[in-house]
């Protein structure tokens, strides 16, 4: 029985390939998906009659279908009028109208990640989807196709009825289940009932007022549009509008379409994609063999996963490497400063996380990974939109998207060996990544998968900053420090001290289950090669052994006695409604004493590389794009800088403790000062076992207030009902499904937590969960190309935004808005967002903070909210600095604020 074959046009969209998943899901057929500028017309229209596809899909897309560049060949396939069934959605339903002699123009107010609920005329592309209050559907657009205008050729097929409004969850009536405990689920259920009090709009009618249309037909040719977006997973009855679709074409095609499964006749009202159970876990063919012992018990009675990083890996005295001396307590390890190339991801809660990893040095297979982009050439300024805080039009889609695999420029690599041997290439990182991945593969054996529940067994460690966008489509920011001047450009400079990328090759580390108060030693070697083996093993038994003896004195000296088995990070348990406690530092007290230690010298305060004046206009600027269709939610991010740091270690263990986080980081390249102090909450992307791939994007943000349980529950249940976020919210999570859709099995993209609150030590996030299963022939480097930089981090469409960032940002993000983690040479890997997280490089600290601009931002909140984010960190220089609060930033007037206020 012939498959329906489709071709789905897409207009740099990030939500494409969400429609590619619900296609491939009704079809059972992955469509042909070709970027509008990828083919000429010429060649296009003889594909089509040729018969190479019977039917088209033409995508949403930034900008508006009256612009050449953000149509392109979509239009003439309109105009063309070929009677080949095709479906516009959003940017491709205004270009249907637009086609016929329809006008195009900015809607009285843009509804971006919202929804509405739809009367329709009963259609058959509407066919068993009710009418009115009970189907809603998501909108992302700010133009809309003048119904008057319509010629006598469309037909008008849906409306709007009623006002828009926020997405509704199953739990907002019963109370949102809030990681603030039972006082947030009271709050909650109380402005839910308050909302739930309010009137219901007027009934509307779908011949006029205020309506907007939503769907319309060719009278004559099978061509269809819808405005709304059917692939959100907040609309309904979005894969039963595919489904009808698809019937249409087919019996316009003289197809008979095989019968649809139960599973998805089950699924038509949504929401899209199912879990799909996991692929058997092996790699036999491996050229690396895992050594590895357990040390149960090991972990609370060595006094945590602090001490033992510190004793050691951490410390100058141990010295970071294969080679540790004799003995050293956590505090000695401090007072001897940070070991060079050392590296720790520090599951710093107790609620969140399982697992953490470290190291050091290593063996013959270590390797420190650097990487830099190509040097940018020469331009005279920076964009002029950039320089007075007004967007603009961004350029072309299809000029920013040349830097695809096949055309980006190669950098320049530095490998540097644990006998300090260096080796240098110029590549692009993606490349080189893959290769060694293909090259460096660890036998998975069922007996080491069984005993072993974390996934890290070795590979890399590291971070790949934000510019690497470049190689994945995303284009290179161009902001030389010659365009600005004074202290702006020095600070526009800082962050692009660090490489675009670096990465260390651990061949030896620690894996330490919080859980189950256990340690792990772990070793790789070649597989047939005797001395790499010995060396694995040496260095496995010496190091347990010297887990052992640090355990023998903790326990002497009687530090690890209130440290109890089950109790995650070894720590006592805090209270229920303060979530994200870390497991404390031994009884010595060095933790408080070196962030207590004032400075010789009064450290200058941070700067804002935009200060509030541009960051108010850079917000403005982004409503604007947003008002003209470019984007529907931006990113938008900026730096606090300053010259002078204080010590890294002492910073990184004070801010662990005041705002721990599950993927929090240290790292240390080389003896040079390039450190991190990570205490990102937020998940990037992990591809876990048989191909389970996971992403956890955060989009709403609200301070904490534990010495007030009331307002802090009420703070927390604000932010679980407030539409803006939500919003914010929803369009991530679209573009999130996008980006694993594009190496995911199609239908397994599905989203098991939507919105949920998450509380950590400094403020209430909202978060969602998306998952899927990854193909077969879908590597880890098609994944990270997929979906990087993390969409939270960028806003959508992603491509448009991204160039819109740009404009307005006067400097590179650097590592920040990047990713940070472990790619195992098990084929599975975790990396985060790096966000809350300190830089030390070149004499500089540098901090990022941004937030989601959307048309329902106030940008006087966006600032302040942007300051928050900043606030954990400031509070951790400032007790570093002796300062006895946060660290000083000051306004672009040069005066002084105190934690985050200027």
């Amino acid at each position: 029985m012939p498959l329906l074959r489709t071709l789905l046009l897409d207009n740099y969209d990030s939500y494409t390939y969400n429609l590619v998943q619900l296609i491939a899901d009704v079809t059972r057929e992955l469509p042909t998906v070709l970027r509008n500028d990828e083919v000429e017309w010429s060649e296009l229209e003889q594909r089509l009659k040729a018969g190479e596809w019977h039917c088209v899909v033409i995508s949403p897309g930034p900008g508006t279908p009256n612009r050449a560049g953000d149509i392109g060949v979509s239009l003439a396939l309109l105009h063309a009028q070929l009677p080949i069934p095709i479906l516009g959605v959003c940017l491709g339903f205004q270009a249907l109208a637009l086609a016929h002699g329809g006008t195009v123009r900015h809607a009285p107010e843009p509804v971006h990640g919202r929804l509405s609920s739809l009367a329709h005329a009963g259609h058959p592309l509407f066919a068993g989807i009710p009418s009115g209050p009970a189907y809603s559907v998501v909108r992302y657009h700010s133009l809309l196709v003048e119904a008057a205008s319509l010629p006598a050729c469309l037909e008008p097929l849906a409306w709007t009825s009623g006002k828009h409004h926020a997405l509704t969850l199953g739990n907002d009536h019963s109370g949102a289940a809030d990681a603030a405990g039972a006082a947030v689920e009271a709050a909650a259920a109380a402005a839910a009932a308050a909302t739930a009090a309010q009137p219901a709009a007027p009934p509307t009618r779908p011949d006029g007022g205020e309506q907007v249309l939503m769907a319309l037909a060719h009278r004559r040719l099978p061509h269809y549009g819808v405005q709304f977006h059917p692939e959100s997973v907040a609309t309904a009855y979005g894969l039963a509008l595919l489904r009808n679709f698809v019937q249409l074409a087919a019996e316009h095609q003289g197809i008979a379409l095989p019968p649809a499964p139960a599973a998805l006749l089950a699924q038509l009202a949504g929401p899209p994609g199912r879990r799909m159970p996991p692929r058997p876990w092996s790699q036999p063919g491996g050229n690396l063999q895992l050594h590895w012992q357990a040390l149960p018990g090991a972990l609370a009675a060595a006094g945590g996963s602090e001490a033992i990083f510190w004793h050691l890996f951490g410390s100058a005295r141990s010295g970071g490497s294969s080679s540790l001396g004799a003995g050293g307590t956590a505090a000695a390890a401090t007072e001897a400063g940070a070991a060079a190339d050392t590296w720790w991801l520090d599951s710093a809660t107790r609620d969140r996380g399982r697992f953490s990893f470290m190291g050091g040095r290593g063996g013959s297979l270590w390797r420190r990974v650097e990487y830099r982009l190509p040097s940018l050439p020469a331009a005279i300024g920076v964009n002029g939109a950039a320089a007075n805080g007004s967007a603009g039009r961004p350029r072309n889609g299809a000029t920013c998207c040349e830097g695809g695999p096949a055309s980006v420029q190669p950098g320049v690599l530095t490998l540097v060996a644990a006998d300090g041997r260096r080796e240098t290439m110029r590549t692009d990182f993606f490349s080189w990544l893959a290769e060694l991945l293909e090259r460096q593969r660890c036998c998975v054996s069922p007996e080491d998968a069984a005993a072993l529940p974390f996934n890290f067994w070795g590979g890399l460690v590291g971070y790949l900053g934000y510019d690497l966008k470049a190689e994945c489509g995303g284009g290179r920011q161009q902001h030389p420090a010659a365009a600005l001047v004074g202290s702006a450009a020095e600070a526009a400079a800082a962050p692009g001290l660090a490489p675009d990328a670096a990465f260390f090759l651990a061949d030896q580390l620690l894996a330490v289950d919080h859980h189950q108060d256990a340690v792990y030693v772990l070793a790789l070697h070649e597989r047939g090669c005797a001395s790499s083996q010995a060396e694995a093993e040496q260095w496995v038994t010496c190091t347990a052994d010297r887990v052992r003896a640090l355990a023998a004195t903790q326990q002497a000296h009687g530090a690890g006695a209130g440290a109890q088995p089950g109790q995650p990070n070894g720590a006592a348990s805090a209270p229920a409604a303060v979530r994200g406690a870390v497991e404390q530092p031994p009884a010595n007290g060095v933790q408080q004493q070196a962030a207590e230690a004032p400075s010789a010298k009064v450290p200058p305060p941070f700067r804002l590389r935009e200060g509030r004046r541009r960051y108010l206009a850079n917000v403005t600027a982004c409503q604007r794009a947003l008002h003209d269709g470019e984007s529907y939610e931006v990113c938008l991010t900026t730096q606090l800088c300053r010259r002078g740091a204080p010590d890294a270690a002492a910073l990184y263990r004070t801010l662990r403790r005041v705002n721990p986080a599950p993927y929090a980081a240290w790292l240390r390249f080389g003896a040079g000062d390039l450190q991190l102090c990570c205490c990102s909450p937020e998940r990037f992307l992990r591809g876990d076992r048989g191909g389970q791939l996971e992403a956890k994007p955060i989009k709403g943000t609200a301070p904490r207030c534990p010495e007030d349980p009331a307002a802090d529950a009420a703070a927390a249940a604000a932010l679980a009902t407030s539409e803006k976020d939500r919003a914010e919210n929803l369009m991530i999570v679209d573009l999130l499904r996008n980006d694993l859709g594009r190496v995911c099995a199609p239908g397994s993209v599905h989203v098991p937590g939507l919105m949920q609150i998450e509380s950590y030590a400094t403020v209430h996030q909202m978060v969602s969960t998306v998952r899927g299963l990854r193909r077969p022939e879908a590597s880890i480097v098609d994944c990270l190309r997929a979906a990087f930089p993390g969409g939270s981090m960028t806003g959508a469409p992603k491509i448009r935004t991204m160039e819109i960032i740009d404009q307005l940002e006067q400097g590179t993000r650097g590592i920040y808005s990047g990713a940070l983690g472990y790619i195992s040479f098990n084929d599975t890997f975790d990396l985060n967002i790096v966000i809350r997280t300190a830089v030390l490089a070149g004499g500089w600290m540098t901090i990022g903070a941004g937030g989601a601009i959307v048309v329902q931002s106030e940008p006087e909140e966006e600032y302040e909210e942007m300051r928050l984010k900043a606030r954990a960190l400031l509070r951790a220089v400032g007790e570093c600095d002796g300062r006895g609060g946060p660290a000083a930033v000051a306004d672009e007037d040069g005066d002084e604020g105190e934690g985050g206020r200027a």
